[in-house]
């Protein structure tokens, strides 16, 4: 296959589909992964209709069983030759506090851990490509999440609002550790903030966060703005040498935390690591 292959989690709705379709537009053979078979069918047909692009694929995986990523990852490398892109897209919020059948917090799981275990998964297909691409979705929220070792799956105490702002700081600091530890590699990795997107994630929120969302909605932006950032991490040329760094409107971005050192991120990838038994 000549063309670059993308691979993207929830896919299927928000900024994820509008990222699946524009990267098909662009050429790129795009891989969904996502739960809902029929929903996934539906999109790939909207895909092919809007674009012409007829390389595009579905691959079930529901982020909240680790067993089935490792399904989604074996048969990945069964289908294609190589992996260029893996976006890592898919987000959730949690009214309340629930484990999933691996025994995580669903939250932690599926915004997370998921993503840190999928690309564990892929490294050897990305290893493959002349120039591999790991894009994650973060938020600007992480500068209110905590980093905390002793509730990291808010054993202690639970809120959906410090869920998931905690979730995108772990995706941002996993992020930036992996993409130092790649720095020999022919692979970047860099996070996404996508802006306060007008999704069905954001309509649906629950108790705090909806009200912040409808709090937001005078400055929020389309789907199509939302994703903008994550087509051009995947397919531009100017970001192609760039990692480790926090992009949003298509710029690089400080981070501004006090969990961003060293030693949070070494802890954070050896808890992750021992969580996933890799």
């Amino acid at each position: 296959m000549d063309k670059p292959i993308c691979l993207i989690t929830g896919a299927t709705d928000g900024i994820g589909k509008v990222t699946a379709t524009a990267l098909a537009g662009r050429g790129y053979a795009v891989v969904l992964a996502a739960r809902n078979e029929a929903k996934a069918a539906s999109v790939i047909r909207e895909i092919v209709a809007a674009t012409g692009n007829h390389d595009v694929d579905y691959l079930p995986a529901d982020l909240t069983s680790l067993a089935q990523l490792r399904r989604l990852a074996d048969t990945f490398t069964i289908r294609y030759p190589r992996l260029d892109v893996l976006i890592n897209n898919a987000g959730i919020v949690m009214p309340q506090r629930a484990l999933t059948e691996d025994g995580f917090e669903t939250t932690f799981q599926v915004n997370y851990l998921s993503q840190f275990y999928l690309t564990h998964l892929l490294l050897s297909d990305l290893e493959r490509s002349p120039q591999g691409r790991i894009v994650n979705l973060s938020s600007s929220v992480y500068r209110v999440g905590k980093f905390e070792p002793d509730n990291l799956q808010g054993e202690q105490r639970f809120s959906a609002v410090r869920a998931y702002a905690a979730s995108k700081l772990l995706v941002l600091l996993f992020t930036m550790e992996l993409a130092h530890r790649l720095a020999s590699t022919r692979i970047t990795a860099n996070a996404v903030h996508p802006g306060i997107v007008r999704t069905p994630m954001m309509r649906d929120a629950p108790g705090a966060l909806r009200a912040m969302s409808y709090a937001a909605l005078p400055f929020s932006v389309s789907p199509d703005k939302g994703a903008a950032t994550s087509v051009f991490l995947a397919s531009s040329q100017e970001p192609a040498a760039v990692s480790g760094q926090y992009f949003t409107k298509a710029k690089s971005k400080s981070v501004k935390t006090s969990y961003n050192t060293q030693e949070n991120r070494n802890l954070l990838w050896a808890l992750s690591m021992d969580a996933c038994r890799l």
